[in-house]
């Protein structure tokens, strides 16, 4: 796709990140007339981050392993069809609807609802990521920006934000920030990972600030200008499972520091075990049936859909 037809598809009205000023598209770039910015467009995607130390935070190297493991593994599976299957369920008009979501990674999620029929776009701050989500689908607008700094005023009718939250420092102001993407009403769909006690290696290396407990995020939603319309964990039949390998990987970290640092690649989370990894896809596909009828009482995640 050239630059051309890939600018002439975006239907957003773009907004500079700093002064939020409307930008304006001219040649293989967009320029900022208010405060003299130009954001370059590489290889088809706007490039609108504005500091570098954000982009390097965050081993490049791993997406390629994630990649991979997203098209098999049990919990990326279950969790984005989880995430399909609430919103058909809790949002109107679904099919007319806009959505942008936001940290969209390799893209394993943004291509999974483009392939049933939701109107996505996809912005990450890492460029390697967009790259790997561009092979996965090359037919949605996708964009590198910064979630504390969006280039998109009242746009969108969702906004999904699917395990990012907990790695952003301020995330009170994130989800501020998102909520002058979304239109009036306008939904916001966020799954984020449970409870401090689980904290471990794992979160560690995967640059994690927080877990989170479900009044906490409530909250953060709430005085964002949010509605909660439905808030629930889940991971609930395997938590006894998560919560014993986060125990063990914990018991053994000073030997982890003597020797070989861990990273997402050799995490024990990660491996696709066949027998294992079906058993606990039919697990997480159990909970997305319940979770049409009643919430979860506890799990290793949570997700929340509130509006604007």
């Amino acid at each position: 796709m050239s630059t051309i037809r890939s600018i002439a598809a975006r239907k957003s009205v773009l907004y500079c990140p700093a002064c939020k000023k409307i930008l304006e598209h001219s040649g293989n770039s967009y320029i900022c007339h208010a405060c003299g910015r130009a954001f370059p467009i590489i290889d088809d995607i706007p490039s609108f981050v504005m500091h570098r130390a954000a982009v390097d935070s965050f081993d490049a190297s791993a997406f390629g392993f994630l990649f991979q493991m997203e098209q098999r593994h049990f919990w990326h599976i279950g969790r984005r069809e989880l995430i399909l299957d609430i919103m058909r369920r809790n949002i109107p008009n679904l099919a007319k609807a806009r959505m942008l979501e936001v940290g969209c990674g390799n893209g394993s999620v943004l291509a999974y609802l483009k392939k049933n029929g939701i109107m996505v776009e996809g912005g990450d701050i890492f460029m390697e990521g967009l790259a790997f989500c561009r092979q996965r689908v090359n037919s949605v607008p996708l964009y590198q920006l910064d979630v504390m700094a969006l280039p998109f005023r009242n746009e969108f009718d969702v906004v999904g934000l699917f395990d990012v939250l907990e790695h952003i420092d301020d995330d009170a102001r994130a989800i501020q920030e998102i909520s002058q993407v979304l239109k009036q009403r306008g939904m916001l769909l966020i799954t984020v990972p449970a409870h401090q006690f689980l904290w471990s290696y794992f979160d560690v290396s995967s640059n994690h600030k927080r877990r989170y407990r479900k009044d906490e995020l409530q909250a953060k939603m709430e005085q964002a200008g949010f509605t909660v319309k439905k808030i629930s964990y889940y991971m609930f039949f395997l938590f006894p499972v998560l919560a014993a390998i986060r125990l063990i990987g914990n018991i053994q970290k000073h030997e982890r520091k003597e020797n070989k640092k861990l990273t997402i690649g050799t995490s024990l989370e990660t491996k696709t075990i066949p027998i294992l990894n079906e058993l606990f896809l039919a697990s997480l596909r159990l909970e997305k049936f319940l979770l049409r009828y009643f919430n979860l009482p506890f799990g290793a995640s949570l997700v929340v859909l509130a509006e604007k």
